[in-house]
């Protein structure tokens, strides 16, 4: 449910990116006076331009706000910029907000909620789906980890954001198993579907025809029912994720089942593929790249005619 407007605070946003960069541009719009600190000098040209503030580094944005938001690419990006020398431990307020919502891994994020809890402020972990179009238009779904008192405070600003806000957990961290779990999920999907061309291609069957089929059957995905149509058949390949972003969550699924003990043999073997992709230099591609780089693994080329 989309939150009331509310009135203006000041908010240090670290991560102007692909995600941070609408997500800044939103709260802006919203009202509120955002604070932006990023490494990149295109990123902060990019947030000087719709109305941020620009900071040296984290600790002098948050220094100067009630609210912290990061968006970053990795965990460890996100322990740097939080405990660096000018990190955000350093700047951080008593009684400041903090919303982590990279997609990290859980433990990170329980180290940083106990270590903002002692300088008497509070984190909340709200990782997000809905990729670059849902950060534009504010269609997020927000995945909340930590207290609910956290939570009230925050949701005037998720509700800018987000068109969806799930109360996960009650514990910082949880929210980022959730999304760890969904964003492995996603991959092995968008994989199956993959390989489920590939038999398509080989035995003869139209591409638009089945993905009606799929997704009017038990079959149906989001790699059917958006990736696929949206992005692969039309060749755009521009969904807004990179292969290298997808396996960094595998990689944080895998720690997560070997240190609890869990077996997956299926998120294993959908790890090689993703990982063969990123040594033979495909890291920066757009993750729907996948579909014909597996279909091509077995032996189809997507977009010539069958070899069989």
């Amino acid at each position: 449910m989309k939150s009331t407007a509310a009135a203006p605070v000041g908010v240090a946003l670290l991560g102007w990116g692909r995600m941070g960069g609408p997500m800044g541009t939103r709260l802006i719009e919203g009202g509120h006076n955002v604070v932006a600190y990023d490494t990149s000098e295109n990123a902060r040209r990019a947030a000087r331009s719709v109305g941020a503030q620009l900071a040296p580094n984290a600790a002098a944005a948050v220094r100067s706000c009630s609210v912290v938001i990061t968006m970053l690419p990795t965990p460890g990006a996100v322990d740097e910029v939080a405990r660096g020398e000018d990190g955000v431990l350093a700047g951080l307020q008593p009684g400041a907000l903090w919303l982590e919502m990279s997609s990290s891994h859980p433990s990170i994020t329980m180290e940083l909620s106990e270590s903002a809890a002692q300088r008497g402020a509070g984190l909340l972990d709200a990782p997000v789906s809905g990729g670059v179009k849902g950060a534009q238009e504010g269609r997020l779904t927000i995945i909340v980890g930590g207290q609910e008192e956290l939570l009230q405070r925050a949701r005037p600003l998720l509700g800018l954001l987000g068109g969806q806000i799930i109360h996960v957990g009650d514990r910082p961290g949880d929210g980022d198993l959730a999304k760890t779990i969904n964003n492995m999920l996603s991959a092995i999907n968008l994989t199956a579907a993959a390989e489920g061309m590939a038999m398509a291609r080989a035995g003869g069957l139209d591409f638009q025809r089945l993905v009606e089929v799929l997704n009017c059957s038990t079959g149906a995905s989001n790699a059917t029912e958006v990736k696929i149509p949206n992005f692969v058949l039309t060749k755009r390949f521009d969904a807004g994720f990179t292969i290298a972003n997808y396996l960094k969550d595998m990689r944080i699924a895998l720690d997560l089942c070997s240190n609890e003990g869990v077996a997956v043999e299926l998120l294993s073997a959908v790890h090689v593929l993703w990982t063969a992709a990123v040594a033979q230099g495909h890291a920066d591609d757009d993750h729907t790249m996948m579909v014909p780089f597996v279909a091509r693994r077995s032996g189809r080329d997507l977009d010539g005619p069958d070899s069989g």
